[in-house]
């Protein structure tokens, strides 16, 4: 059965939509991610564990071409960096799920990739709920893994080994992608500006606080975080376990309600 979205037809998208399969959107930026690895590497974590899991059973869902570029002004101190608007890509995102909504996909699930993604798909899935009869929900990828498999599998310090081209990046590349990463250019860089109380960079564990301020004043490599910890191994723990979750919820958000709106005025 075909899954990916550029492959159908024009009927075969209907019957697709019939089917009440889920359209799975990833979302990643082109983006520095330190010396060691492609500036690819947003696009390929979101897009491949989309694949692995929206192919695991092709009848719940299709898979959209992935968003390449995003917003990441942040990043352009390092070469390499696309940076896009954020309204830009707000209004984007939000154009995509209205015409997935006109053909008649009424769950629509974003994949994220990148960080500062965030924000910006937040409001996109939002504008796509609120302007359409679909519902869209966005998550990023790595809110799926499992507290207890990064507790085990984690040899980085806390805060900050896990922030950008970090442990946990670079191990899911070391799986996906070996070819395309440099573990001898690999180098942990945290403590260019020491982590404290409100400001600090995590992905296990986010600051309290919202804050990006240009890259280049706290990273000297482009890196946040300790690489060199990094493991196919724990890359491919870490990507099947993406993969389980990211099922479970397509299964969810499939069999999810849309329930008629109440106006009490």
């Amino acid at each position: 059965m075909k899954y990916r979205y550029e492959e159908f037809t024009w009927p075969e998208i209907r019957e697709a939509v019939n089917g009440n399969r889920v359209a799975v959107l990833p979302v990643g930026t082109v983006e520095q991610h330190g010396p060691h690895l492609p500036l690819i590497t947003d696009v390929l974590t979101a897009s491949e564990m989309s694949r692995l899991a929206v192919e695991r059973d092709p009848a719940r869902a299709v898979l959209m071409p992935p968003v390449f570029y995003s917003f990441n002004e942040h990043h352009m101190d390092f070469p390499g960096t696309i940076a896009v608007n954020g309204e830009t890509i707000i209004r984007y995102v939000t154009d995509i799920g209205r015409s997935l909504s006109r053909h008649g996909f009424r769950k629509i699930l974003i994949v994220n990739g990148h960080g500062s993604n965030v924000p910006f798909l937040d409001i996109a899935a939002r504008n796509i709920t609120n302007e359409t009869p679909a519902v869209s929900a966005m998550i990023s990828w790595w809110k799926l893994i499992p507290k207890k498999l990064l507790e085990e599998l984690r040899e980085s310090e806390r805060p900050g080994g896990m922030a950008h081209g970090c442990e946990l990046e670079t191990s899911v590349l070391l799986h996906l992608r070996p070819d395309l990463v440099q573990m001898d250019k690999a180098q942990k860089d945290i403590n260019f500006q020491t982590p404290t109380e409100f400001f600090y960079w995590d992905l296990e564990g986010p600051s309290p606080v919202m804050f990006q301020e240009w890259f280049s004043r706290y990273s000297k490599t482009g890196t946040v975080g300790d690489p060199t910890k990094a493991t196919a191994e724990k890359g491919a723990k870490f990507v099947a376990a993406v993969v389980e979750r990211m099922c479970a919820l397509i299964d969810e958000f499939r069999a999810r309600e849309i329930r008629p709106r109440v106006d009490h005025h």
